[in-house]
């Protein structure tokens, strides 16, 4: 510990003081609140020999006095800590040793290792717990040099357990040398002792008290003096008794502490065994103590003194012998429960019964045995003990958790275990008290009502609880820590069913919550807070059942048939257990079968019909018996529902329900039987004749076409004798042999509806003028369908099969040239649709036309264009002639109709010329004069200049290109248009050379009004336009003074009126305004079709603007310098005047003069330094170069002042004044601020991009605009809250900046989104169909559609155009998806493409690069949503019989037979044909399973193919394993006779 300073014997309150330094150093080495583990050993050495602690010889160190001694290695070398190293030490531990030595307010110095952070030297104790600690504390207010520093410091090393450091310090060191010190004063020695015993008294205590012990403190002052001479010493006797009083006091407490521990009820007998132990252990240690020689001395002593504390020790002496003996009894006898307990507490409680008899005859032995433990209180109290512990034993196995979180099954398991471990216990218990009356003289007299108390409570608990168990599981659904499905309700009020559902389940856990949460330990019995809040549990499950019967009745009022029913007592037939909610269960079970019953009255009112709905496919009397077998399963059905239904409660009105239904199922059958009795008698006993008529019929619905001729009341014959075998009736033999021939009619039907479908199929697709062209050939087909219409009947076999194979080939050469005059016609408009769409003018609506570049574009794409429709019209002629010859030796008639098509289809090619001119001049008109919805895009920028047209005075703001040179390039633009298209001739000139009266296409479409109305449209346009332009230039002109005025001359007159700094600055600043709002103009902008870029004026009018700023400030910067040194001089001039000594009367009235009339100048001079400084600042501010002597004269202008101002005795007013002047400003410009952000707010939600009719680029430029203005409000409101807070004035956030900032956040949402759309809809329109990626396509789709709509509902109130408008474009693109996805279907083939290209009358390639996702509507696609499903559908289908019929062929291309040698006699056999059969089953399924198909007919000849082959390859491998089986049976056969042995009997039957 510390060293002790030594005192001054001549001074008392020194010695005092010095006397208690010890003490109250190790007091505060107590209370450490990280102590360090071991202790340093401390030694009283000198201040250099680095051990511990001690006094040094001042005379071993001598310093010189005229040199400086460093004593931090004085202070380093008495740091004694473990793994301490010189390379510890830093240069800033250094400059804390120097600040603890030089520094005298600095007490406190510790040294410490930190684990983390290494050696640290701190001036306070350390917040966290430290290993071990160096400490050095200074005398108050004491220099520290080497003479003193052991008078002064005190030092020491302190480790962990610190107590006993401090009591080994004491004793060793401190103790010792206090005791010994004879030169004190009594009255002083005496005081200090008392304090020392008290001390050393309470610090073994608190040791003893750690560990667990008692230890009696003995005094070491009277150890080595004889009892005769310490009765002398009264104040010594005085120690010693109150010592002795001490140990009385700890004696009883240990008595006191037995009893204290033997009435805690809540300990088990394990807990009794080790307190017995360690009392033993405890009083044996107290006894050794009391004989020790030192307590003996001390008793001795007392004893010689008669003092009256001896006789009450000696008397707890023997108690404390008494206590002893007693306690090692008492732990020898309940030692013997110590193992079986400890063997009980590894058990389940289901285990526990079988160890409780051997522990209670234990406990028997005790009672027997036992002299002191033998009382009934004690026997009474271990039983209690007993039960103690089989109570905690349950505890542990019931998990809480486990129950409140649903292991219902589990935990029930567990609580039942616990209370069948309580039964046994009490069963045990009373069975042993009976067998101790009946057999031992000692009757068994213990409070069984007090063992057993917590027992019967703890039974109850566990019961309690699986209560709690049950409600989870009837009301929260929970089994074993998972909850059962939730049950689905059927009908529209379902959801609310399942709410209801769940609101109980909600309530029910915050019930269970509140019961989980409850005060106290659910499973401590003594916990009386449990009653309350379980009967309150109890009292919210009531009111959930009460809330199930009514949800049950809820169900059941949706309930209109059995099933539904019967599913809605399966639901809730768990919780019929719960006699409130069983009342119910058996009410609702009446209504289901009510139900049925009134199931079987409707079923019985239909059959009370007279006319019963029948099918339109079903005839009279098979459909009647049908509908009768409909109702009979309309009853069968809830009928085996209920059969099924176990737990519905066999009630008297079921029986009832069960008895009616077997009566009208008797009568339904009874109906049936008699309906086909009828139909018999009405059939017709010679139906063959029926047969005698022709096979078809020219229409009598449409001219011109064919229908079969066949009778259709067979057709309703046929049709009865198929429903009525259906259902297992004999047909009469007399309509058998009629019906009999059903499938050959079938197909004869069937093949002349195919002969009927493409003689019509081929009048219906010509026109009359068309059927003309096709006369000869539809008169040769009629005579080969003349036989069919009077010479061949029904009732011939196999004379129509020739007729029909004929008629149809002829009629398949005829469509055939049908098809290629209609695929030539459809080729020939799509040719004209070419044309009209190959418009001879590209504006793409992205590009910006500088200068003239617009007319040489258009040149090129107009020669590129021309090429390209002479190569379409050259196609058609190709076409046109590839066409003629079909008809061209046909009749003069059939030419003259040929001229006629001729005619049309010139016709149809001057309307695609002129729509092409049409179009293109529209597409211009829209890039002028935009659609009607929104504003066209820029198609041109013009550049708006600063032209200095000299002679003139001033520039003039004008256009580069003028505004006559874009009129004249695009009105001439339709000229060009005609020319391009007057090289094209007229079709009838080209085909047939001969002149064609009609003027040429140039000239048709010239003269067009729609082309002369939209030419007027454009020049309109083109005029109107530049009237804005000009009105544009206009608004250049509030800026014409900026340009016009001349510089030099203003700035003379702006001279000789000497203007105000004010002035100066508003000036600078407005000409800086100006600059800023020029630069705030708008660099691009669009008037229409005109993208006018303003940079160059801009720039101009900006260089303007600095002219002028520079001459202004060159001006301030003469006139701020001129005035300054003005104002210096006559500063320094009268202060010198007036603080000059005046030496005479006459000076003395003169300085007085001076000095009052300096006073009253005061505030002008004041006055005219700040417009000094304000002219600099605003130098400064604009960044004007100053002389650099003006600059130091200013810098010393504020010093002059205030020396000024002390001779005159005047404060300093001005900086008060102008601070108030500040203040005022910034509440003014905190007003200003709030109006500004409130128009800020009004121009937005005036003129935001809300509407489509703004791009997306240009709605996202203009809302980047607004953040970047908001993001300089919000720094403006930044900045003027902090100026506002040093004057305390609170200044709240800006309400109409932040709601503009969520606006603007909601709003680039929105056109992000749009932009993101209209980006993806561009790269797939374009994109080529073949490369789309479908799944990607529907889910940007969708997610874009989604994030719409969510905005749409968050942002419902603002009316956002925008938001709708994408709304719409998205959704109507969803709606094509399944098309899009139908036709990308990796399994379409190119017989698929056909029947697409049938659906639309059209050709076209699907695999070219330009058939793009924007052909599917122009081919309209879109028409055939359902057929193209079907088609892809059924394309997938056909894909699967492709690739089983592909792994058949890869299966047998791998497939080898095992043929290997026999016996080497040069013989083969065959082995291993298992697998070969199994391939040949497993692919003869699948084929039957493809020709079951309706999707085989691509594959039929392959799948005969294979079907033969396989067969083929079955019976050659059985043929060969027959005959290898029968050579061997034949080879080891015996001979027969007259069969020869050996070689040549086997050379005859060779294998």
């Amino acid at each position: 510990m510390s060293a002790r300073r030594r005192g001054t014997p001549g001074d008392k309150k020194q010695r005092k003081s010095a006397a208690r330094g010890p003490s109250s150093v190790s007091e505060s080495e107590v209370g450490l609140p990280a102590p360090p583990p071991e202790e340093t050993g401390v030694s009283p050495l000198g201040p250099c020999d680095g051990e511990g602690e001690g006094e040094a010889d001042v005379g071993a160190v001598t310093i010189p006095e005229e040199k400086e001694v460093d004593l931090k290695p004085c202070l380093r070398s008495r740091v004694v800590l473990s793994g301490l190293r010189d390379d510890m030490w830093t240069e800033e531990h250094a400059a804390t040793l120097d600040l603890f030595l030089k520094d005298v307010s600095k007490q406190l110095l510790v040294i410490y290792i930190d684990e983390f952070a290494g050696l640290k030297v701190e001036q306070t104790m350390p917040h966290q717990e430290q290993k071990q600690l160096t400490y050095f504390i200074r005398h108050e207010n004491a220099e520290i040099t080497a003479e003193n520093f052991q008078k002064t410091v005190q030092f020491g090393t302190v480790r962990r357990p610190y107590i006993d450091s401090l009591m080994r310090i004491l004793n060793s060191v401190f103790l010792p040398r206090l005791f010994h010190n004879t030169s004190w004063p009594e009255s002083i020695k005496n005081e200090f002792f008392s304090e020392i015993y008290h001390f050393m008294t309470s610090l073994t205590d608190t040791r003893s008290k750690m560990k667990g012990r008692t230890v009696l403190y003995i005094p070491i002052e009277a150890l080595s003096m004889k009892p005769e001479v310490v009765v002398k010493d009264k104040a010594l006797v005085q120690r010693l008794e109150t010592s002795m009083i001490h140990w009385t006091r700890q004696i009883k407490e240990v008595l006191r502490a037995q009893e204290a521990v033997e009435s805690r009820e809540s300990t088990g007998p394990l807990e009794e065994i080790e307190f017995w132990r360690n009392r033993c252990t405890d009083l044996s240690e107290i006894s050794k103590q009391l004989c020790r020689q030192g307590v003996t001395h001390i008793e001795s002593i007392l004893m010689l003194s008669k003092s009256s504390y001896v006789a009450p020790f000696q008397r707890l002496a023997r108690q404390i012998q008494n206590g002893s003996e007693q306690a090692q009894s008492n732990l020898h006898f309940l030692s013997i429960l110590k193992e079986p307990f400890q063997e009980l507490s590894a058990l389940r409680p289901r285990d526990i019964p079988d160890k409780l008899p051997h522990l209670i005859s234990l406990v028997r032995i005790i009672w027997v045995n036992s002299p002191y433990y033998n009382t009934r209180e004690r026997i009474t109290a271990l039983f209690r003990k007993m039960s103690n512990k089989i109570i905690l034993m349950c505890c542990q196995d019931i998990s809480l958790d486990r129950i409140f979180e649903g292991y219902v099954v589990s935990s029930r398991q567990s609580l039942h275990d616990c209370i069948s471990c309580m039964n046994s216990w009490k069963d045990c218990y009373l069975y042993a008290a009976q067998l101790h009356n009946r057999l031992s003289g000692k009757g068994w007299v213990l409070d069984q009502t007090s063992i057993f108390a917590q027992v019967d409570a703890f039974v109850q608990r566990c019961k309690d609880l699986l209560e709690v168990c049950d409600c989870q599981q009837h009301f929260a659904r929970w089994e074993d820590g998972k909850q059962t499905p939730l049950p689905c309700f059927f009908g529209h009020r379902g959801p609310q069913m399942t709410r209801n559902l769940l609101e109980i389940e909600e309530t029910f856990q915050k019930h269970l919550h509140t019961l989980r949460n409850m005060k106290g330990g659910i499973l401590d019995v003594k916990n009386t807070f449990w009653h309350e809040d379980f009967n309150r549990f109890r009292s919210g499950v009531k009111d959930l059942e009460v809330m199930t019967q009514n949800l049950i009745t809820s169900a059941f009022e949706t309930v209109r048939d059995v099933e539904h029913g019967v599913e809605i007592q399966d639901i809730f037939h768990h919780l019929s257990a719960r006699e409130a909610i069983k009342r119910t269960f058996d009410k609702k079970a009446v209504d289901v079968y009510m139900l049925f019953n009134r199931e079987l009255s409707l079923v019985n009112r239909e059959l009370s019909k007279k006319l019963p709905f029948l099918p339109p496919h079903m005839c009279h009397y098979s459909g009647l018996a049908h509908w009768l077998r409909a109702l009979r399963r309309r009853i069968d059905r809830p009928l085996k529902c209920l059969s099924n239904a176990h737990f519905l409660p066999h009630i008297g009105t079921g029986e009832e329900s069960f008895q009616a239904y077997q009566l009208l199922v008797q009568a339904m059958d009874e109906i049936e039987r008699k309906t086909f009795q009828v139909w018999t008698q009405t059939l017709d006993k010679d139906s063959l004749r029926r047969l005698d008529s022709p096979l078809l019929i020219p229409s009598a619905e449409k001219s011109g076409m064919l229908d079969i001729n066949f009778d259709k009341d067979l057709l309703k014959l046929f049709v009865e004798i198929r429903y009525w075998e259906r259902l297992l009736f004999e047909i009469p033999h007399y309509v058998v042999e009629v019906y009999d021939r059903k499938e050959d009619l079938r197909n004869l039907r069937e093949n002349l509806l195919l002969v009927a479908r493409d003689y019509n199929r081929i009048i219906a697709m010509l026109s009359p003028e068309e059927r003309a062209l096709f006369k000869e050939r539809i008169r040769y087909l009629d005579k080969k369908i003349q036989p069919g219409l009077k010479k061949l009947h029904w009732s011939l076999k196999g004379a129509s099969a020739a007729f029909i194979s004929e008629c149809r080939l002829h009629a398949s050469k005829v469509q055939t040239i049908v098809n290629e005059y209609k695929a030539a016609t459809l080729s020939i408009a799509r040719s004209a649709q070419q044309i009209s769409e190959a418009l001879l003018v590209r504006i793409t609506g992205r590009r910006v036309y500088d200068d003239l570049e617009f007319e040489e574009d258009q040149k090129e794409h107009r020669a590129w264009v021309q090429q390209k429709l002479m190569g379409i019209h050259a196609e058609v002629v190709s076409i046109m002639r590839q066409t003629y010859e079909v008809f061209k030796h046909d009749s003069a008639e059939v030419q003259q109709y040929w001229v006629a098509y001729t005619v049309k289809m010139n016709r149809m090619m001057e309307e695609a010329f002129r729509l092409n001119v049409k179009w293109s001049l529209l597409e211009l008109s829209k890039a002028i004069n935009g659609d009607g919805k929104t504003t066209p895009n820029p198609l041109f920028r013009v550049k708006v200049i600063l032209q200095d047209n000299y002679p003139a005075p001033s520039a003039q703001v004008e256009f580069s290109p003028t505004l006559a040179q874009l009129a004249t390039m695009v009105n001439d633009i339709s000229s060009h248009l005609i020319a391009s298209i007057s090289v094209f001739r007229h079709l009838p000139e080209i085909l047939t050379k001969r002149r064609f009266h009609r003027d040429p296409i140039s000239v048709l479409v010239e003269r067009d009004e729609d082309i002369k109305k939209i030419q007027a449209l454009i020049s309109g346009g083109m005029q109107a336009n530049a009237t804005y332009l000009q009105a544009y230039l206009k608004t250049w002109d509030v800026y014409r003074e900026i340009w016009e005025v001349n510089k030099d001359s203003f700035i003379n007159r702006y001279r000789h009126l000497n203007p105000l700094v004010s002035s100066f600055d508003a000036d600078t600043a407005r000409y800086m305004e100006v600059a800023n709002n020029v630069q705030k103009e708008e660099t691009v902008l669009n008037i229409q079709f005109v993208l006018l870029d303003c940079s160059h004026l801009k720039f101009s009018v900006v260089q303007h603007c600095n002219e002028w700023q520079n001459k202004l400030t060159n001006l301030l910067n003469e006139m701020a310098s001129t005035r300054l040194q003005e104002l210096y001089a006559y500063l320094q001039e009268n202060a010198e005047k007036v603080s000059r000594p005046p030496q005479t009367l006459e000076e003395l009235g003169r300085s007085l003069q001076l000095l009052d009339t300096l006073q009253h100048e005061l505030p002008k001079l004041e006055g005219q330094i700040p417009p000094i400084h304000e002219q600099f600042a605003i130098l400064e501010k604009y960044e004007v170069a100053v002389d650099e002597g003006v600059l130091q004269t200013l810098g010393g202008l504020n010093s002059e002042w205030l020396s000024f101002q002390q001779c005159i005795l005047e404060s300093d007013v001005m900086l008060k004044k102008h601070k108030e002047k500040f203040k005022t400003g910034l509440i003014h410009s905190a007003d200003d601020f709030k109006k500004k952000a409130q128009v800020l707010l009004q121009d937005f939600g005036t003129k935001g991009p809300f509407t489509c009719a703004v791009s997306c680029e240009a709605a996202l430029e203009q809302i980047a605009a607004l953040r970047q203005l908001l993001a300089t409000m919000k720094d403006e409101e930044s900045t003027l809250r902090s100026n506002l807070g040093i004057f305390k004035i609170e200044q709240p956030a800006s309400k109409d900046l932040q709601k503009l900032e969520k606006e603007l956040d909601y709003l680039q949402q929105v056109w992000e989104i749009a932009k993101e759309w209209e980006d993806h809809w561009s790269e797939w329109k374009t994109g080529s169909f073949k490369t789309l990626q479908t799944e990607v396509m529907e889910t940007t789709a969708y997610g874009l559609f989604r994030k719409l709509n969510k905005l749409s509902r968050e942002l419902k109130d603002r009316n956002w155009e925008i938001i709708e408008t994408s709304k719409v474009k998205v959704e109507q693109f969803k709606r094509t998806m399944p098309l899009i996805s139908d036709l990308r279907n990796p399994a379409l083939r190119e017989r698929h493409w056909d029947q697409v290209k049938d659906l639309v009358l059209r050709t076209f390639d699907q695999d070219a690069e330009d058939f793009r996702l924007e052909n599917i509507v122009e081919l309209g696609l879109d028409q055939h949503v359902e057929k193209i499903s079907e088609i892809s559908a059924s394309a997938s289908k056909e894909l699967s019989i492709e690739l089983a019929l592909q792994a058949i062929a890869k299966t047998w291309d791998v497939v080898l037979l095992d043929i290997v040698p026999y016996k080497d006699k040069g013989h083969h056999r065959l082995r291993g044909t298992d697998e070969v059969f199994q391939a040949l089953e497993d692919n003869q399924v699948s084929l039957s399973t493809m020709k079951a198909s309706r999707f085989v007919k691509p594959f039929e000849k392959e799948v005969d193919r294979w079907e033969r082959c396989l067969s083929l390859i079955l019976e050659v491998i059985e043929m060969v394993l027959t005959v290898q089986r029968q050579w061997m049976y034949l080879e080891v056969r015996s001979p027969l006779p007259g069969v020869p042995e050996g070689p040549t009997r086997r050379a005859r039957f060779p294998l």
